[in-house]
């Protein structure tokens, strides 16, 4: 026993000299208030917490709303989400095989080569998509928790074709595709950067921006996935016979003007853009071009003193 007890004071004897080396660091240190130094740490912490509050926002709109305004919101936000993740899948495979084909043709790369190296830049990017998607369905999944906590609304109408927490289900699972959208744009550009990047490391991101914009607008104007054509279909499929006394064909022939398929062709390109843009931040793109320039320039001074 008397051991024991000797061992626990000694214990207990370290315990206190360790906490009061610890204060009198504290106290010998002055306190560092750097603005700088507050807004890096600050900046981080908003940027997540606005795209938390973005997440919820929507299904806190939804669940708020009435059941006449969820007639037709909840079906638009689907059609929308569903559309954009599709365009985005279908320009992310597109521009891969654009970039590919960049190679054979005007780098003269091995055609088997450059086939494997497309197919690894799928796999890789899937990948990274797969990850990201975990990610935002539990975000999904909080922010539409939060949502439900601010205020369930009780509805007046309990025969209603459909309940609240269907609607807040449809609109965390909205909300969820077109982050899994936006994901898939931010690979569109980095698998152009990547494959080209095999061939030309200076020029991989410039082929990167031009490659995703035209895979885009031919993802959103030829085929089965045209915005306005698939928007029309799901809305056809989703929206109910009248919409607050509105026949359906009329309520759709507004939501989709004959305008749409410009707007959604041309619209997100500035989009793409910064995302390009961060994304080449992002991987030192912008750098490497300025050093390779720069090293252009010291070449041909080199060669006029000659």
């Amino acid at each position: 026993m008397s051991g024991s007890g000797t061992g626990r004071w000694r214990w207990l004897s370290h315990v206190r000299s360790a906490l009061r080396l610890e204060i009198d660091t504290v106290r010998r240190g002055e306190l560092d208030l750097n603005p700088a130094d507050l807004t890096r740490f600050t900046f981080p912490l908003l940027l997540r917490l606005v795209g938390v509050l973005a997440f919820g926002a929507v299904p806190l709109v939804v669940v708020r709303s009435g059941v006449e305004a969820d007639d037709a919101l909840v079906p638009l936000l689907g059609s929308v989400a569903l559309t954009a993740v599709a365009t985005a899948v279908v320009a992310w495979v597109i521009a891969t095989a654009v970039s590919g084909l960049v190679l054979v043709v005007f780098y003269r790369a091995s055609p088997a080569k450059t086939s494997r190296l497309v197919v690894r830049t799928v796999v890789t990017s899937f990948e990274r998509v797969s990850d990201v998607t975990a990610r935002l369905a539990t975000l999904a999944l909080l922010a539409g928790v939060v949502a439900l906590a601010i205020g369930l609304p009780a509805r007046r109408d309990t025969d209603s074709a459909h309940s609240v927490l269907d609607d807040l289900l449809a609109a965390q699972l909205g909300m969820l595709l077109a982050a899994l959208g936006f994901a898939f744009l931010t690979e569109t550009t980095r698998c152009a950067a990547d494959v080209v990047d095999k061939q030309s490391l200076l020029l991989a991101w410039p082929w990167s921006l031009a490659i995703a914009w035209s895979s885009w607008i031919i993802a959103t104007t030829i085929g089965p996935f045209e915005t306005t054509r698939l928007l029309k279909t799901l809305l056809n499929d989703w929206l109910p016979a009248t919409v607050d006394g509105a026949p359906r064909a009329e309520v759709i022939a507004d939501l989709v003007p004959a305008s749409a398929n410009w707007w959604a062709a041309l619209a997100p390109l500035p989009v793409i853009a910064v995302i390009w843009a961060l994304e080449a931040h992002r991987h030192n793109a912008f750098a490497h071009l300025r050093g390779a320039v720069h090293a252009s320039r010291g070449e041909d001074c080199l060669r006029g003193a000659r």
